[in-house]
């Protein structure tokens, strides 16, 4: 069966999208091998033909640029298709197609409830809109007129009308217009062009605004804003005067400007004169023989470039004079005064003590840093202070003063002078520095107490003291009585120098008496102290002798007493009859002198002797044994 009627398993009769030829009567009939069975049914179709509800013809205004919707509902049965025809002819049906079969465009769109929208209406979408509703039974139209408002365009703020500004600087022109739809805009200038976009030196903003970059005096003159939509136009003009700005010669914007400049003899020279200014300046030299010379020129051994530099070649003593560079414009003049000399050798600086130097200086006095330099032409001095500060021989400041020969000088030494200073020398040939160390100083102090004599015993060391402060740390140096100097640590002898200035003295003999001088020194100044030193000695004297002569018995001990006094303490020994020598070392003397004999023999018999001995001098004592 056709695709709108349809029959169910269940024999219900389906009928889609009814017609008025869908009315009439139905028969549906029953079979089966038993036999047949049927019921007749009747449809009466209540069918209307196609209505559009509220129906009226309407007239809309919609400002341009803005949305424009319209209604249109429709009612019937069968439902009525709804479609819309454009004032261009086309028609936007249901389908998002238009009547040509091509899609529809983006600004308009049709709801499925019948609404047509149109985005951003301008002057082309004016005219008549048509709504369509259409069934089998009929149909019905609505039209709607559509007008859309505009505004002739209207200037509303810009720049002053007379507008001055320098040459070489921007003129800004501001231009505000207001107008539907939105106005084109173009500028008119005072050659006659126009300017509606951004190019070379001028640009065009998006608010109308017309910028000119480094404007010349020829940028004088009147300039016209214009701004036009189809609703119409408006213009504004705007007199701009461009002032010339006076010559300025290497950047320095004075009437008369005079320098100093050195040549060497037979070499090349430039003089520059670089001329700045609106209108650009014209340059010219005058010579000291009179003859101007405007760029560009070029002779033998002179020669004046497009730039305004005034070349020399092959330098001669007779070129040592004044050249005058003169700039002009509509602005104004300005010169340059050259006093050239020509000399025959250039020398980059040198110091005179060229190595880095250290410095004491003694606090809160007067102190000098030498930076003593030559060279042709003579150099400039620069000092650099700890903090970075520079000093130059023009520019002293409250606590420090450059002398002629470079030097810096110092009126009051404080701790807070103390540092890395770097004095500089540079002249045209060469530049070169050095550093020198500042230490501001503390004479010596030696801190060791002295006593009026320091005693020891012949044979014992002896330590005498010199602790010392200062700044920089003081150097320690001892002279002995006997006129010896030690002045590092050392060991030397029986002298030893420490490191912390103690002097000792190992073994004391008579001789080391005397005064002992230390010496503290650093490049500030000195301190001395005298340490008298007393040595106590005297020669050996026995205080206990054995007696003149002894009788003793065979195999019976005995002992001969032999005791000493003296300083340094003195060494005893003995001498037996056969003439052998007995010291402490050997068995048989005990150590304050005594000899025991424990098995005497007649052998042993005759005269034994005791002596006494130190460095000052000795003592002896004799007695005869017999042995029976």
């Amino acid at each position: 069966m056709g695709s709108r009627i349809h029959v169910y398993p269940n024999g219900s009769l389906l009928i889609g999208s009814v017609t008025e030829e869908d009315g009439g009567d139905y028969v549906c009939v029953a079979r089966n091998g038993a036999g047949d069975d049927l019921s007749l049914m009747h449809v009466s179709l209540r069918l209307t033909p196609a209505r559009i509800n509220g129906k009226q013809h309407l007239a809309r205004q919609v400002r341009q640029g803005k949305d424009f919707r319209v209604d249109c509902k429709a009612s019937g049965s069968p439902q009525p298709a709804i479609s819309w025809s454009l004032p261009d002819g086309r028609r936007i049906d249901q389908a998002g197609l238009a009547e040509d079969g091509g899609p529809r465009t983006g600004r308009y769109r049709l709801f499925d409830n019948g609404t047509l929208h149109v985005g951003a209406v301008g002057v082309a979408e004016e005219g008549d809109y048509t709504c369509h509703a259409q069934n089998t039974l009929g149909r019905d139209e609505m039209r709607v007129r559509l007008t859309v408002l505009t505004a002739a365009p209207r200037i509303t703020r810009g720049s002053p009308a007379s507008v001055r500004v320098a040459a070489g600087d921007t003129a800004v022109l501001d231009c505000e217009v207001v107008g539907e739809p939105r106005p084109r805009m173009f500028w008119l200038l005072p050659s006659g062009h126009t300017v509606s976009s951004s190019s070379g030196r001028y640009a065009f903003h998006a608010n109308g605004s017309l910028w000119v970059r480094e404007v010349r005096t020829r940028d004088s003159g009147e300039y016209v804003c214009v701004a036009r939509n189809p609703s119409g136009g408006d213009a504004r003009a705007y007199a701009v005067e461009v002032a010339s700005r006076p010559p300025r010669i290497n950047g320095v914007a004075a009437r008369r400007t005079v320098v100093s400049a050195t040549a060497l003899r037979h070499s090349r020279k430039l003089l520059h004169c670089r001329a700045e200014g609106q209108p650009p300046p014209r340059v010219r030299w005058l010579m000291p023989d009179g003859v101007e010379l405007a760029a560009p020129y070029r002779g033998g051994r002179v020669a004046v470039h497009a730039n305004g530099t005034l070349e020399i070649r092959n330098a001669r003593p007779s070129d040592a004079a004044d050249f005058t560079c003169v700039a002009r414009n509509a602005g104004g003049e300005s010169e340059l005064l050259v006093r050239l000399a020509v000399r025959d050798l250039l020398r980059r600086p040198t110091f005179r003590s060229p190595s880095n130097q250290r410095v004491a200086a003694p606090l809160g006095r007067p102190a000098a840093l030498n930076c003593s330099a030559d060279g042709n032409p003579p150099p400039e001095i620069i000092w650099m202070l700890p903090n970075g500060t520079r000093l130059s021989p023009g520019r002293p400041d409250s606590r420090h003063l450059i002398a002629s020969n470079g030097s810096l000088l110092f009126r009051k030494t404080t701790r807070q002078d103390a540092g890395r200073y770097r004095c500089a020398a540079r002249n045209q040939v060469g530049y070169i520095e050095k550093l020198v160390v500042l230490e501001v100083g503390q004479t010596p102090v030696i801190l060791t107490y002295a006593p009026r004599t320091v005693s020891s015993a012949a044979g014992d060391s002896l330590w005498l003291h010199c602790v010392s402060d200062g700044i920089p740390k003081p150097h320690i140096k001892w002279t002995t009585p006997s006129g010896s100097v030690l002045d590092r640590p050392q060991g030397n002898g029986r002298y030893t120098l420490h490191e912390n200035g103690t002097l000792a003295i190992k073994a004391a003999t008579a001789q080391d008496r005397g005064n002992y001088v230390c010496q503290a020194q650093n490049s500030v100044g000195q301190a001395l102290i005298t340490v008298p030193v007393s040595i106590v000695a005297y020669p050996p004297r026995i205080t206990s002798r054995p007696p003149s002569s002894i009788l003793t018995r065979t195999g019976v001990a005995f002992q001969l007493h032999c005791v000493a006094l003296g300083v340094p303490k003195p060494e005893v020994t003995w001498d037996t009859p056969d003439h052998s020598p007995l010291s402490r070392a050997r068995e048989g003397l005990h150590p304050q002198g005594t000899l025991v004999l424990e098995n005497p023999q007649t052998s042993d018999s005759g005269l034994y002797r005791c002596t006494a001995r130190n460095a000052l001098g000795s003592d002896y004592a004799a007695t005869y044994v017999q042995v029976i």
